[in-house]
């Protein structure tokens, strides 16, 4: 079909004069963007049947109005094919929800960034890779998904260093961070499931965190549980300080040993939360602020006790975990924000009815 697109249009020589054009504009944050002719974003509004105009949110602190067509614009900007537009879409529908804050994600000191992790059936469709590599490069979905994701904050969001992201240092996510899980060698539910959707779903869960945090991981179940638990529970960690959500990546090697000697996920996150904790007097040795604590921390923890072993979430299941990566000796553990936000939300991806 064909629809009236709205966004102005501009006539320019060729690609590199709307290259810098972008950079001009302050249309890209620093990588190089596809030009987003009329007929490839009415290629991508005719894939997902929208119409243009549907409003989807105000991307924050800007609060510019991401429409079809605008969202349609970035995607094209950041590399996407149009199958991939409908996972952008639910992505961002993700981050506005408000238990994820995205105006304070794109606005705080901290170095949390949106994780896109994608689940079901859509991962082997699109072509998303869930093996080696699965946080880093060389995979055009991958890659061009978690720009698109970015160039809707800096463009609708206005994301920009100091005015108002004031993050210390952020980190190399910002500029793509997309995760798939790798459901073949997943001996356990897929994320998507264990947060209430039905299996055969494709949904993606944003979550506002570190980047990946490698961990040696290897021998029996309870070696690799206490090998991740100790990477988790560090003093300088900021779920200690403000509790929230964490996550931890199984390489399937790993989640097959753990799953193998009869380990549920909820084993698994059970485990992570007793065994992944500072004692108090090790927490008050470093950056220990008690007004968080105050704040943040459950009611069951004591605030006096220098014994009290504090652990990162308030309950196991803040306890993400997610198979994915190469059949090796590693895990990731993610650290998140803390209960002011970037909180994990799940939605389902809207694929197209094929006729």
């Amino acid at each position: 079909m064909t629809l009236d697109l709205k966004a102005a249009r501009l006539d320019v020589g060729d690609y590199f004069e709307w290259l810098e054009m972008a950079y001009e504009k302050r249309w890209t944050d620093g990588l190089p963007v596809v030009p987003p002719t009329p007929e490839r974003v009415q290629a991508f509004i005719d894939y997902v049947a929208r119409d243009p105009l549907d409003e989807v949110g105000e991307i924050p602190p800007k609060y510019g109005i991401a429409t079809i067509e605008k969202l349609a614009v970035n995607a094209v900007m950041g590399g996407c094919k149009p199958e991939y537009f409908p996972v952008v879409i639910a992505a961002i529908e993700a981050m506005l929800e408000p238990p994820f804050n995205l105006n304070g994600v794109q606005t705080t000191t901290h170095n949390n960034e949106p994780l896109a992790i994608i689940s079901g059936p859509v991962v082997k469709q699109i072509g998303l890779n869930a093996h080696t590599r699965a946080f880093g490069s060389g995979y055009r979905a991958n890659g061009t998904i978690g720009r698109a994701i970015r160039l809707v904050q800096w463009n609708l969001g206005g994301s920009y260093p100091e005015e108002p992201d004031k993050s210390c240092f952020s980190h190399p996510g910002q500029w793509c961070y997309v995760l798939a899980e790798n459901q073949d060698a997943n001996p356990w539910e897929p994320i998507h499931v264990t947060r209430g959707f039905p299996a055969e779903s494709s949904c993606v869960t944003v979550f506002g965190c570190e980047a990946p945090h490698s961990v040696f991981s290897y021998g029996t179940a309870v070696q690799v549980l206490n090998g991740i638990a100790g990477a988790m529970g560090t003093p300088a960690n900021n779920n200690v300080q403000l509790m929230g959500e964490a996550l931890v990546v199984f390489n399937p090697f790993n989640a097959a040993t753990v799953a193998g000697e009869g380990w549920s996920k909820r084993d698994a996150q059970v485990y992570l939360w007793q065994h992944g904790r500072v004692p108090k007097r090790v927490l008050e040795k470093s950056s220990f602020h008690p007004d968080y604590a105050e704040h943040h921390w459950p009611k069951w923890l004591s605030r006096d006790d220098p014994d009290e072993m504090i652990p990162l979430t308030e309950r196991p299941e803040d306890i993400h975990v997610v198979v994915s990566g190469g059949d090796k000796k590693f895990c990731m553990v993610c650290p998140g924000w803390g209960m002011i936000g970037g909180l994990a939300v799940t939605k389902e991806i809207k694929l197209p009815h094929k006729k």
